[in-house]
């Protein structure tokens, strides 16, 4: 992909921009996930950073992560391939990137935490962009990442019945750019060998979208959660954490 080319999904995000206040925000700043994500990440971070710690929010979108940072005590600076969508100009940083490419040398070494929420399905290399995490980072620095979650058995079931994990059917490829399921020990894998170190993942509660109310699909995953040999995480979004050694 050329760092100059814009995907179908990439304007989309272009056209957030002119928008006013979207129904997900925070402080009127449009939030691109569930904004229980968000909430948790930011909980994450208070807890692991003293206040004033440099922390990088990869596809800032709006702004409104980066906001909700800044009101923690951070220090956020932003990074996206979409720069116009961003709304803190002037009082947040935000560097422009393409993490299908190559990192730009600004953002090398220079963060204690990274937050890149509801990103890496997005992305066309998974390890790659795990490795230009690793490098994003100071010793010692945070990683803190989102995804939907492959591992719920609501997602396993609907795998199951049509070939394709809950929030990756073809609409969710076409409109939200959804192109990259990622399995949770390919994801454990990825951040071993890139050199990270204390790997703690969580589930974030189910939400009642449509597919979790209807009782043939939640009989099926009833019967997987018997069947398999370990236990399931059951929620529909990942959050998982990371640290590079010090």
């Amino acid at each position: 992909m050329a760092s100059n080319s814009f995907t179908p999904v990439d304007n989309y995000y272009r056209a957030a921009a002119s928008q006013d206040v979207a129904p997900w925000n925070y402080k009127g700043l449009e939030v691109h996930a569930v904004p229980i994500i968000h909430e948790e990440v930011a909980k994450i971070v208070t807890s692991a950073l003293p206040r004033g710690s440099k922390v990088l929010d990869i596809a800032a979108g709006s702004g409104a992560m980066c906001l909700r940072l800044k009101d923690l005590g951070m220090v956020p600076t932003g990074t996206d391939l979409v720069t116009e969508n961003f709304r803190l100009h002037g009082e947040v940083p935000i560097i422009r990137a393409n993490f299908n490419e190559e990192l730009p040398p600004e953002l090398r070494g220079k963060f204690d935490c990274a937050t890149a929420t509801e990103l890496i399905e997005h992305l066309e290399n998974t390890r790659h962009f795990v490795r230009q995490c690793y490098e994003m980072l100071k010793p010692g620095g945070l990683l803190i990442l989102s995804t939907p979650n492959t591992e719920f058995s609501i997602s396993v079931a609907q795998f199951v019945r049509s070939g394709e994990f809950r929030w990756f059917m073809p609409e969710h490829y076409k409109g939200a750019g959804h192109i990259m399921p990622i399995l949770l020990p390919v994801l454990r894998n990825a951040l071993l060998e890139a050199g990270f170190i204390n790997i703690k993942v969580q589930a974030i509660s189910p939400l009642k979208f449509p597919g979790l109310l209807w009782w043939k699909m939640r009989v099926l995953a009833w019967l997987i959660r018997r069947v398999m040999s370990r236990p399931l995480l059951e929620g529909d979004f990942l959050v998982v954490q990371a640290s590079k050694p010090a």
